[in-house]
């Protein structure tokens, strides 16, 4: 077998395990999408107990990885409200001016952002998942 099709192929069995690990699947969701791509019966149930085993090292050591990315150092906001636009129905709109301050390395970058109150919200249930990943690892 060439480089090329050896290559994808371990792609390939590689994304199955990424995915599962990125979207937080359990070991029956993980044997259930192994069956739907058409492994066998019992070789679901091998990788779905190893997964059972595993599964909260590979967690641990996929959350330390990200966190290493981008570590958020700092956060800043403002909220605000719309008293004059062009558009009737964007006046009195609530608003929030996020400032991020995340360190990339050894230097830092502001990110910034404009949300909506909804968009905000969402964004803060986001962030309570992700801490409550955080806290059940550590």
């Amino acid at each position: 077998m060439s480089a090329g099709p050896l290559r994808n192929l371990v792609k390939s069995v590689l994304l199955v395990p990424h995915g599962a690990l990125k979207n937080n699947l359990n070991a029956d969701q993980v044997k259930q999408d192994l069956l739907t791509l058409g492994l066998n019966e019992d070789k679901a149930s091998y990788f779905s107990k190893q997964w059972k085993v595993h599964y909260p090292m590979l967690a641990r050591l996929a959350v330390g990885q990200t966190l290493m990315v981008n570590q958020l150092v700092d956060m800043e906001w403002k909220f605000g409200v719309t008293v004059g636009t062009s558009e009737l129905q964007k006046v009195g709109n609530i608003f929030l001016q996020l400032k991020l301050v995340i360190r990339k390395g050894n230097s830092t970058e502001n990110v910034y952002m404009e949300l909506t109150l909804p968009q905000f919200y969402n964004f803060l249930h986001e962030m309570e998942r992700a801490k409550a990943s955080i806290d059940c690892f550590s």
